[in-house]
Formats: structure tokens, sequence, C-alpha cells
């Protein structure tokens, strides 16, 4: 015997809700807030076996600033940004889970959705449970996460000499965030921007990342050698369209390149091209923010 199930349309036929598939409902949104910095890792010694974890010293210098948010016992949360960042972990500490993203900022805007759930709010509302377990499948109080598009990240960019691309994304650029003598660490993002409708702000959510090395020509405002470090990727969302990006996460390696193989400006080492993430993207008009 099946579950009983509720289908809603739009004037248009298109599906609004079915509660008998899952059910995400906003939680909370709001900036992302500044949290900590995270330390690169660096070679003990030039003599060193790189393959090896105790060969890694974390760097005496300022590494990659860490942006978040922190909610209370969640389930199973998908979180979307407007501005970039690009995930690097999760804290715990009891029931709060804090979201940490690196390549971001405190203008960077998230959105948080989870499974739907009871609540004791007063408003009329129409809730659907299983028959069997009497889950929450369906909460009219929350406001339900509305995918409108999935965009898949682009190929990698045309190759330079050595065989390596010059941007992780066909169409895309790179841009200098700071230089070594500057922050304590050098950085560099790669991205490339995905048009939508004008005049709309969107979020998108990138379901999994690829992570690759980038050759960093010349990381030091006063001259030095060419530096290869690791950077992860991300996607969000922006007024007109979205954005595939990669950045340097926290807590990743960094070491020498040799100028003997390396060329002008960036290149990117070891990117994945067996598989592309897609982007999942929502529209956040009517979404309330901020919201807890």
């Amino acid at each position: 015997m099946s579950n009983a199930k509720l289908v809603v349309k739009k004037p248009d036929g298109s599906l609004l809700y079915d509660t008998s598939n899952i059910s995400y409902g906003l939680v909370k949104s709001g900036f992302l807030a500044f949290n900590s910095n995270w330390r690169r890792w660096v070679l003990r010694g030039i003599n060193v076996d790189p393959n090896l974890a105790s060969s890694w010293q974390e760097s005496g210098l300022p590494g990659d600033d860490q942006f978040g948010f922190t909610i209370e016992s969640p389930q199973s949360p998908i979180v979307f940004l407007v501005g970039r960042g690009t995930a690097t972990g999760v804290g715990v500490s009891g029931s709060a889970k804090t979201y940490l993203y690196a390549g971001a900022s405190a203008a960077t805007k998230y959105y948080c959705f989870d499974l739907m759930r009871n609540d004791s709010l007063p408003s009329p509302w129409l809730k659907t449970r299983l028959q069997i377990s009497g889950q929450i499948t369906f909460n009219s109080n929350q406001n339900p996460m509305n995918v409108v598009a999935s965009i898949r990240a682009p190929d990698p960019g045309p190759l330079d000499r050595f065989g390596r691309p010059a941007y992780t994304y066909v169409g895309g650029r790179n841009e200098r965030i700071a230089f070594q003598s500057q922050s304590g660490s050098a950085i560099a993002h790669s991205l490339v921007d995905i048009n939508l409708d004008a005049g709309t702000e969107y979020a998108a959510f990138l379901q999994w990342s690829r992570s690759c090395g980038i050759i960093d020509a010349s990381p030091q405002a006063g001259g030095g050698g060419p530096l290869v470090y690791g950077v992860t990727e991300g996607a969000f969302g922006r007024v007109g369209g979205i954005s595939f990006f990669f950045a340097p996460p926290g807590r990743t390696t960094q070491d020498s390149w040799p100028t003997t193989n390396t060329g002008v400006g960036y290149s990117y080492l070891n990117l994945p091209t067996t598989r592309y993430p897609s982007a999942l993207v929502i529209k956040t008009a009517g979404l309330p923010f901020p919201f807890n």
C-alpha cells in the first residue's frame, strides 16, 4: 500500500510541490562571518620526501581566511551562496555545526535549506507526513527550495606551452587576489561567469567539487620564484547568473616551483577532467533575508 500524496501545480502546469518527494525548506539565511585563518603546509626541508605527511609543517605566515555560519541540529543541509565561497569543512560543537568557506568574504550571502520538519509556529499551515513513520514530508510554514536550473561546470581553458590549462574553465579568467608579501600567502582565483536572466539574483550550490594545483608564476609583490599550491572548486550566484571558480581552500600545501617549467601568469596542475560537477541554482527573490 502506497502513502497518500498531495501534488500542487502552477497555472502553467509545472510542478510546485509533490509531497511524495523529499521537501527542503529554508532554515537560515544571512551573511557569512569571519571564523579563522588557516595556515598552509610547507616542506620541512629541501631533502625530504613530499609524499610523506611527516615531511610537512605548518607555515609561520598567515594563511587563508575562513568564513562561515552556524546552525543547530541540522539534518541534511544544502547551502546556496550569493558571492564567492568554496566549502572547506564543518566544525562541530555539541548539536551545532559551523559550515566554513574559503575564498569568501563578509559580503557573501548564504541560504541554508534542510529537510522539512515539524514546528510549533501558531500560523495556519499545511503539513504532510509519511503514513508509516509519521515523518514530516512537507510543511507550509517553511519557504520551499525551488531549484530552477542545474548547470555543468565548463571544460578547461586552452593549454599553455607545457600542456597545462592556463584557465580552469574555457572562456574564463584568472584574478590576482593577494601577493605573498601582503597577506602571508599568495592567492589567485580562476573563474568563469555563466549568464542567466539579467536583473535576477541567483544563488548556487555545488554538489561536489574538484581540486588541483595552481602554478603561480609571480606570487610575490617584490619578486621571488614561482609557487605551487592547492585550489578547490566552488560555485556561487550573483545578479544575472552564476559563476564557477577555484580558490585556495585553507590548510593546503605550498611549495616552490622551478622557473624552467613555468609559463607566464598561471597554469593548473592535475585538473580532473573525467567528471564534471553541476551547480544547482535557485532564485533568491521572495526568500527572507536575513532569516533564522
